[in-house]
């Protein structure tokens, strides 16, 4: 009997099972199924743009059993986007606030904005942390070792003050420094070590331990190797932006050179970065944290935005200024609460929600990683520009107040002790005024297709580790998505900030958006030469 079906039936019913472990269980009823199940190339794509959201379009013979079994074996990490353009400045053009900050793999730097709305910010992927990251990692870890003595002296064994300098400090004390100072930026390390080492120029006490625990043979390598180290410091702190800036007409629009340098050494074409959770955090000592802000992937040909730039051949930097500028990006400019988001889905200006949280840190609402003809950018591009990409909504974010916090948190206590378990939905007599009167767990559940089921497929892989401070958890956001969103293109749009100046002491005459970073976690999957994205 099975044998007059035919294989377009058997290929369309591998497409609609549920889960990719019904597929397997089809494919063992017999030798045929299996057979043909492994052979259809469209069966394959569908499923991995289903369970993955890679869209893939083959370009010769292909093994999608195989590449669908790769992505859901590909081990999950941190992956990190190059930053490389921002439409919102940077805070006194300045090397140390580039946006590439943002999406580094660390917590020592942040993106500063110099404008304080509605600032867009596009990163590219790339397979690894780069040389600079690496670079960076190592100078910072010198730093630390050679200032953690002084630490534990400036900043909590003060007993130790007592011990002659020929004799070994206590342990405990420069182990705590150390942890104290591996939380610490880059600016407030630098600061540190150059105010040591001034001291170690007039051979005092404090100044001597940068060189505590170096052999003698050794002192004039380590002396010089510290001259080296405030040599770069002090350029550093004059180092300026090195970017093709928009012109008169777009003076904010910055585009980083050395961004580019790295796109054109990597093979990032061949590689797609499926994202399963961002962790957003503003995490510092900011007059003017990020609030408010919106997260959005597509798929794009890099090998055509690598091209490097110039003032006379501007088509790259247009090309990204025309990304950001596409309405379904331009849609979340001053959307600041659920309601706002409702009304554009209501509207058709944004895509469906298919699910919404409430933490006492904040909240947020994912979007359906499909995209819709209706948002769709112009294929299309001007001559010698790259094509444009989709960018497609994947989450719209917002942090609570400190205020905003109290008051949830002993919502959440008062909830749970009620409920005897725990919960971090809240119901809407309780909601801050953000969220006006809607009801943020039913959001998904009025707008989600009836029968759209959230992650069922089959997960072999987990990424329980989770490197950040418990410390800092009232200033990030752990956005956890039901579904995969994939792309090798991360766009961020920063809304707007909470204005904590007159806490800080700021006296600028505007606010700007400060943000430590933006860290999704999931899988990279390389991608065979006979399949190309849909761009």
């Amino acid at each position: 009997m099975f044998d007059d079906v035919p294989d377009g039936c058997v290929a369309h019913i591998v497409e609609k099972l549920h889960s990719i472990q019904d597929v397997f269980n089809f494919q063992r009823t017999c030798s045929r199924f299996a057979a043909i199940g492994r052979a259809h190339q469209a069966a394959w794509l569908s499923l991995l743009r289903r369970d993955f959201d890679i869209r893939l379009e083959a370009k010769g013979p292909l093994d999608g059993q195989e590449l669908y079994r790769q992505a859901n074996m590909a081990r999950m990490h941190r992956i990190r986007f190059q930053g490389c353009f921002t439409d919102g400045g940077v805070d006194e053009n300045h090397i140390r606030y580039w946006v590439d900050h943002m999406f580094s793999p660390n917590h020592w730097d942040s993106f500063c904005s110099e404008l304080w709305q509605d600032v867009s910010c596009v990163a590219l992927l790339l397979e690894e942390q780069d040389e600079f990251d690496r670079e960076r990692q190592a100078l910072r870890s010198y730093i630390i070792k050679c200032c953690s003595k002084a630490a534990a002296l400036m900043y909590g064994d003060l007993q130790a003050l007592q011990i002659p300098l020929g004799q070994p400090l206590p342990g405990t004390g420069s182990r705590a420094a150390l942890l104290k100072l591996e939380a610490w930026s880059t600016d407030a390390l630098n600061q540190l070590f150059m105010s040591i080492f001034f001291e170690l120029q007039v051979q005092s006490p404090l100044g001597i331990l940068l060189l505590h625990g170096v052999a003698p043979e050794n002192l004039p390598a380590e002396q010089t190797r510290l001259q080296i180290v405030a040599n770069m410091i002090q350029h550093s702190l004059a180092q300026k932006i090195s970017a093709l800036d928009g012109g008169e007409d777009a003076k904010s629009a910055l585009l980083g050179f050395r961004s580019l340098k790295l796109m054109r050494a990597s093979v990032l074409p061949r590689l797609v970065g499926v994202v399963e959770r961002v962790v957003v955090s503003r995490a510092g000592e900011y007059s003017c944290p990020v609030q408010c802000g919106v997260l959005l992937m597509a798929d794009c040909d890099i090998s055509q935005w690598a091209k490097r730039p110039n003032k006379e051949n501007p088509e790259i930097l247009q090309a990204f200024q025309a990304t950001v500028a596409q309405h379904v990006c331009k849609e979340f400019d001053g959307v600041t609460t659920l309601q706002m988001i409702c009304d554009k889905v209501q509207e058709g200006k944004l895509p469906k929600p298919v699910d919404a949280h409430l933490t006492p840190e904040g909240g947020w609402v994912e979007f359906h990683p499909s995209s819709d003809p209706a948002f769709a950018a112009a294929s299309t591009s001007d001559a010698g520009a790259p094509t444009l990409p989709t960018l497609r909504p994947l989450a719209w974010f917002r942090f609570s107040t400190q205020e905003e916090q109290t008051v949830l948190e002993s919502y959440l206590e008062a909830e749970n002790a009620m409920r005897g378990r725990e919960t971090e939905f809240l119901y809407n007599h309780e909601l801050p005024w953000w969220l006006g009167d809607t009801d943020i767990h039913q959001v998904a559940d009025h707008f989600r297709d009836p029968g759209d089921d959230l992650r069922s497929f089959v997960d072999v892989s987990s990424d329980d580790n989770d490197p950040y401070d418990p410390a800092t958890a009232t200033w990030r956001l752990n956005v956890r998505l039901h579904h995969r969103h994939a792309g090798n293109m991360l766009c961020v749009k920063l809304i707007n900030q909470e204005n904590l100046m007159r806490e800080h002491g700021d006296d600028h005459p505007n606010p700007n958006i400060d943000v430590s970073f933006i860290a999704p976690h999931g899988r990279l999957v390389r991608l065979p030469d006979e399949v190309r994205l849909l761009y």
